[in-house]
């Protein structure tokens, strides 16, 4: 019975992980829903020896300019000029992003107590389309590669029949390409690169309820990511927090819904020293998702995320909507 409880715990939690890997930061100037993707590995405790894997695939679009909260015609925004360390204020104007991300997530319990997790972004593609004074849109400017590995360690800190509280810390690595070149030669918006180039750390907290014991269960978890320093570009990507409520419901033994916000919170990024413009922000998105359990150890699941409230620093490109489509294995 323990054990039951606790995979149809780790179900509902594997949605929220799904949710803040899904959520694309809007931390640096150019490319409105770019830089890092911020993965929480925010699910529940696994038994010992039980191992997760999950495939996920997310795609994000921006192509809205807003100035602040409110609506605007062009979004202009700086452009991070490495060769000279200077900023050149409203270099260009922005027009869409796509980004597309597919990742390998996987969990192992090493003990009743402790489970680890990896979560590899292995193909990170990020499409861009901006123009430069009154030229014409250019769109061969965006990058593809790998993007940064994060190790989580989860620890249960509370557990009842219905409450489970867990506890995490983990490590961002900076092992995607941070200094990939655009069609000039020249490294690329730090937005759009695969990786940040800096080491980072993260805590997180996931608080879970059962209100109707295996049917509806309530959720909330906060995470935070505390960007060690600047790399070696003297690029600083600022903090990130994210806050997360939600429910879930099994309409069947095979077919569970979720519903859930989605808050994040971002500061502003730096280049040597000087605060950088259109970085930053405070986001909030509905999420609603639906999971089907194929087999004992097998789930698909998706998550449409559309946004209730956007409100950049400057102007930027904000999100229209974002997709996310997926695959759980349990062994």
């Amino acid at each position: 019975m323990k054990k039951y409880k606790v995979k149809m715990f780790y179900i509902i939690f594997m949605s929220i992980v799904c949710l803040l890997s899904f959520n694309a930061s809007l931390e640096a100037a150019c490319g409105g829903a770019n830089c890092s993707l911020i993965t929480g590995s925010q699910d529940g405790v696994l038994d010992k020896g039980k191992f997760v894997m999950d495939l996920s695939y997310r795609y994000v679009l921006s192509e809205n300019p807003q100035r602040g909260s409110g609506r605007t015609d062009r979004a202009q925004t700086p452009k991070v000029d490495f060769s000279t360390r200077t900023l050149k204020l409203e270099e260009h104007t922005e027009k869409r992003t796509i980004n597309e991300l597919t990742q390998l997530d996987v969990s192992y319990g090493v003990t009743d107590k402790l489970t680890l997790s990896l979560n590899v972004p292995f193909s990170n593609d990020r499409y861009h389309e901006h123009s430069e004074g009154a030229g014409a849109i250019t769109n061969n400017n965006g990058t593809r590669g790998m993007g940064d590995i994060t190790l989580m360690a989860k620890y249960p800190l509370w557990e009842t029949i219905k409450h489970t509280l867990v506890g995490g810390v983990g490590i961002k690595f900076a092992t995607g390409d941070y200094r990939v070149v655009d069609s000039e030669g020249n490294i690329n918006e730090p937005t759009l690169q695969p990786g940040t180039g800096s080491y980072d750390a993260i805590l997180s907290g996931l608080y879970g309820y059962s209100v109707i014991p295996n049917s509806l269960n309530f959720f909330t978890s906060v995470s935070h990511r505390f960007v060690t320093g600047e790399n070696d570009l003297e690029y600083l990507f600022g903090d990130t927090t994210l806050i997360d409520i939600g429910i879930g419901y099994a309409l069947t033994k095979k077919v569970s819904v979720s519903g859930q916000f989605n808050a994040r919170i971002s500061q502003r990024d730096e280049f040597v020293d000087l605060d950088v413009p259109s970085t930053g922000g405070e986001f909030i998105f509905f999420t609603p998702g639906v999971r089907l359990a194929v087999s004992k150890g097998v789930s698909f699941y998706s998550h449409v995320q559309m946004p209730i409230y956007q409100r950049v620093n400057d102007e930027n490109l904000v999100e229209n909507y974002g997709l996310m489509l997926g695959a759980s294995f349990n062994f």
